[in-house]
């Protein structure tokens, strides 16, 4: 009897090995199963148990198998049962109270984490929305589906599909990724990335994304979103409108399929053969070619360029109406204004309120309430509440206002550079640097900045004075500064004790924006404050000799080298007296320093 049933134990086994040998493994759970619910069997035609190795229980039920594990129902033709896992095969069903289904040919099904893997002709059913592909993973608990092979979606007049994906159920939301596509009655659409929201049929785009509408158009966005049932669209990031040779532009782009109007809303340009337009806003009416721009409206075809606040352009019959703020561009140069005098037999211009000139070939922007202009020599002298220029100095904004401001144009035989000049009451302010002078000279071409009359700068912890100073550029980073006559630097870290270098004239050198070398040139004197290994003060050195070149490092002195002779003294900490130890033209002026760009563009 024994033999008997060892002989039909060992027959099964062998029979349902022989069954399920193209079955994979089921992967081993981590999870704690004693709170996990366990998948309960409630049918099946028949069930076989054999142990495995370890002598745990397996289960194989075949035919009309029905399980369930809380609100999840599940159906299949046959299926092999380990711990709380799952492997069916045929008419495979899941089904969860809250109407959704799922339907495939095979299923692995890991109950500790309620996550299913489905292959074969699935079908993802939520509410009225269907999800057809090959191969789904989907986790019940979570609610998340996600498919790495071509699936597809339909309604009534839309089909969406891509190769790979992910479906939020609870939210009605679907990822398409790669190769998405969908076919409308009115468009088509390409793109790699987009979002569905399947209960309101809103598409939101997430990458660069190609639409082809009905009437010949085609629309090119990197984002926005996409009404399905309204039809009304809003492109954004490299956002384009193309009907036949006519192109728009914009940061975002309004389409109503239903009012044939496209709404532009910042950075509006529209181009057709030689015409041209652009604004904040532009609505284009393509049934009546009507293009309105609201917003530094600028209109230019080969007749004429016209610019104002609001205008109203028909492209059809080559006409506008306009209520002007007026602008004038004279490439590279470009002036806008309240208002603008301007004589053409003398060349010259008065320009009032509001006023902001720039030179787009250099960075370059002023603004003013007044100037005088000429488009001749591209001069422009601005004045009345202090004019501010601002500019791009080692990456940063630069501020600089002054009462005057004058910048022309010169051609010679190398080239065509800019100058300008500022006077009086220089005030000049970017991240890391700040200066004051009663007048400033620049010259694009030597990117030299002359400072005269008591210039004092401040670099970080450092100051600097002298009689005249200089600026000079180098691919729009200070590369180092001339101080000329009673050249002055201070440096301190606390504003307590003040290291000192003056000399007849000092040249600071400098790399990514930092001071690196100073070289001090004729009767150098210095006072300078050793510290030990903790940052701790222990004396002060005072030198005097005939040059001398100091080394910063993280705005701190490293390294000081000394010529020709010199005599040095030094002071224990205890011993130093910051008034017998003070250079001659001492003065430290941080209240005069200027603090924001508010206070330049600002100052009374």
């Amino acid at each position: 009897m024994l033999n008997f049933r060892f002989l039909l134990v060992f027959v099964l086994a062998c029979l349902a090995q022989t069954l399920w040998s193209q079955i994979d493994p089921i992967p081993e759970e981590e999870t704690d199963t004693s709170e996990a619910s366990l998948v309960v069997i409630d049918f099946a035609d028949t069930t076989r148990s054999v142990r495995n190795a370890e002598g745990e229980e397996i289960l194989y039920l075949i035919g009309n198998v029905e399980l369930h594990q809380d609100s999840l129902f599940m159906y299949c033709d046959s299926t092999r049962k380990e711990k709380n896992n799952l492997y069916a095969k045929g008419n495979v069903i899941l089904q969860q109270w809250d109407s959704t289904n799922v339907f495939a040919d095979t299923l692995v099904y890991i109950g500790n984490e309620k996550d299913a893997t489905l292959t074969g002709n699935v079908i993802l059913e939520n509410g009225p929305q269907r999800l057809y592909t090959q191969s789904l993973r989907y986790n019940l608990q979570r609610k998340i589906a996600q498919y790495f092979s071509r699936a597809w979606i339909t309604n009534d007049t839309t089909t969406l599909t891509s190769i790979r994906g992910t479906y939020l159920v609870d939210t009605d939301e679907i990822y398409f990724r790669d190769s998405v596509y969908i076919q409308s009655t009115d468009f088509e659409l390409y793109a790699d990335t987009l979002k569905y929201q399947t209960e309101t049929e809103l598409v939101t785009f997430l990458g660069p994304t190609i639409i082809h509408l009905n009437d010949g158009a085609k629309v090119y966005c990197e984002s926005g979103h996409y009404n399905l049932m309204e039809e009304k669209g809003v492109f954004i990031q490299n956002a384009q409108y193309v009907q036949d040779d006519r192109e728009v532009t914009g940061d975002s782009i309004l389409y109503d399929a239903a009012a044939e109007e496209v709404i532009v809303q910042g950075n509006g340009l529209l181009v057709e053969k030689d015409r041209t337009a652009r604004g904040r806003t532009m609505i284009y009416d393509l049934a009546n070619e009507l293009l309105t721009i609201e917003g530094d409206g600028f209109v230019q075809d080969s007749n004429r360029v016209v610019e104002s606040e609001r205008l109203v352009y028909d492209i059809k019959n080559d006409q506008f109406q306009t209520q002007s703020r007026t602008k004038i561009d004279d490439d590279p140069q470009f002036m806008e204004a309240d208002t603008v005098d301007f004589d053409n037999a003398t060349g010259l211009g008065l320009a009032s309120g509001n006023i902001v000139w720039s030179d787009t070939s250099s960075d370059y922007t002023i603004f003013t309430e007044r100037a005088l202009y000429s488009d001749s020599s591209s001069f422009l002298k601005a004045f009345q509440d202090r004019p501010v220029l601002l500019s791009l100095l080692d990456g940063d904004s630069l501020f600089m206002s002054s009462d005057t401001l004058i910048s022309y144009e010169i051609t010679d035989s190398i080239g065509s550079y800019r100058v300008f000049h500022a006077y009086h009451d220089v005030k000049i302010y970017k991240e890391g640097l700040q200066a004051i002078c009663d007048s400033l000279t620049y010259s694009s071409r030597d990117s030299v900045f002359h400072l005269y009359q008591d210039p004092m700068m401040w670099s970080d912890t450092s100051q600097f004075s002298a009689d005249t100073m200089s600026i000079h550029m180098a691919n729009g980073e200070i590369d180092h500064i001339n101080l000329k006559k009673d050249a002055f630097i201070i440096n301190t870290p606390d504003e307590i004790l003040y290291n000192q270098m003056q000399g007849k004239s000092i040249r600071v050198q400098f790399v990514e924006g930092d001071v690196r070398k100073m070289y001090i040139n004729g009767n150098a004197e210095s006072v300078y404050y050793a510290l030990d290994d903790d940052g701790a003060y222990i004396g002060v050195n005072k030198t005097l000799c005939s040059n001398m070149l100091i080394h910063f490092g993280n705005n701190e002195v490293t390294d000081i080298i000394f010529y020709a002779s010199p005599k040095a003294t030094f002071f224990p900490i205890q011993k130093a007296k910051a008034d017998e130890l003070t250079l001659e033209g001492f003065s430290w002026e941080f209240e005069d320093r200027p603090k924001s760009e508010e206070e330049v563009r600002y100052v009374q």
